[in-house]
């Protein structure tokens, strides 16, 4: 074999392996970005999951039986009292952020809508008795705070007491058999909707509530 056909045969054989070598890395690019590319849309999936998740479950729940406030001379419900906790495993809520609406509906078939009765911001604080929750205006409601801080965060263990005045424009409260639709709907999660009956007796200060369909 003569020295130019050595030669010839070793150029051919180092282009062969520039073209194999230039095969190998455009390949290991390619799987880089396919790669790549899947982890992004896994990681995305699972973001989306999980706001489905935040946003499908529940992030509060009441915490004991609401109590109606009476007025015994009038026999008619002034306001309502609903103790709110957070569901098991759920971040705090900013009860600033959050809104309540409110229905009523009295015997006659009459009633009430008010959207957004909450209007933030609002000043939380601690109370140990309901007798302390006064001085709402008609058809609003408020923040208490019973068992916790008084910052805006509903935090576990806390307990916060919603007060709703159910009075209307006409200072008409409900009375019996009438009801009151609370829907709460916090920044995350889904909203918790009540509603509570009002029992035909009404001669004390303060009644429990029948938690209706």
């Amino acid at each position: 074999m003569s020295l130019a056909v050595a030669r010839l045969r070793g150029i051919v054989g180092i282009e062969a392996a520039i073209v194999l070598i230039a095969f190998v890395l455009v390949a290991s690019a390619l799987a880089f970005v396919a790669i790549n590319m899947g982890m992004f849309a896994s990681q995305k999936s699972k973001e989306v999951m999980a706001k489905a998740y935040d946003s499908a479950t529940r992030a509060l729940d009441v915490a004991g039986d609401a109590i109606a406030k009476v007025d015994t001379a009038n026999r008619q419900v002034r306001a309502i009292f609903v103790p709110i906790k957070l569901t098991a495993g759920t971040s705090p809520v900013d009860l600033n952020k959050t809104v309540v609406s409110l229905i009523i509906q009295k015997p006659d078939g009459t009633g009430t809508a008010v959207a957004d009765a909450v209007t933030p911001p609002i000043t939380i604080r601690t109370v140990t008795s309901l007798d302390e929750i006064s001085g709402l205006n008609s058809l609003t409601a408020a923040w208490y705070m019973a068992q916790g801080n008084t910052n805006t965060l509903l935090e576990p263990g806390e307990v916060a007491i919603l007060a709703i005045n159910v009075t209307d424009s006409s200072n008409n409260g409900l009375p019996a058999y009438g009801s009151a639709q609370i829907e709460i709907k916090p920044p995350v999660g889904a909203p918790l909707v009540l509603k509570y009956e009002v029992p035909p007796v009404l001669t004390n200060t303060y009644i429990d509530l029948i938690l209706g369909g």
